[in-house]
């Protein structure tokens, strides 16, 4: 009869925690923590972040979104920068990625013009962003590795959007250009 009584139990609480583990990986929220500083000033590394995994079931993605995604096996946090059919202009330098730019198609000139030093080591690549990829930067500029590095996303790959946090839309966008 105990030993009825104890199996009867053991079997309630494994059906209570599995109810409670289903309960918590079907809601739509997680829960993460930046790590790094790639997203700085907006986020810092050991803030905790709340994502929404549903937020692009109903919404389209937006320039300007924080995500988080997965690029190459990691979880990432990172503004969207271009959408699917626009274009990015990247100016790389081939002996110092550290002086990689990404430029708006009216600041060409101006950026060329801060490369004159080095002009063979110069080369601008234009990127088109793919139907269903988004291009990503991260707030902290040549700090961060992101699509200038591992290039557009799918969108496929996002998870959800960060809907918490100071994120200051207009200061960071204007980071990640650099000019």
């Amino acid at each position: 009869m105990i030993k009825k009584k104890m199996l009867t139990r053991s079997r309630a609480g494994i059906f209570l925690l599995l109810l409670f583990a289903s309960a918590v990986y079907f809601q739509p929220y997680r829960f993460g923590i930046v790590t790094g500083e790639s997203m700085t000033p907006s986020l810092h590394s050991g803030q905790l972040l709340l994502i929404d995994r549903d937020y692009y079931k109903n919404h389209p993605v937006q320039h300007g979104d924080v995500v988080s995604c997965r690029v190459n096996g990691k979880t990432l946090v990172k503004r969207v920068y271009a959408l699917p059919g626009e274009q990015v202009i990247q100016l790389h330098c081939d002996t110092d990625r550290a002086g990689d730019m990404i430029i708006r198609p009216h600041m060409i000139e101006k950026a060329i013009r801060s490369f004159i030093e080095k002009p063979s080591a110069l080369r601008i690549i234009r990127i088109e962003v793919e139907p269903g990829f988004v291009y990503l930067l991260g707030d902290g500029g040549l700090v961060s590795i992101d699509s200038r590095e591992f290039g557009p996303v799918p969108q496929t790959e996002i998870i959800g959007k960060v809907i918490n946090g100071r994120i200051d839309t207009d200061t960071s966008i204007s980071a990640a250009v650099m000019l």
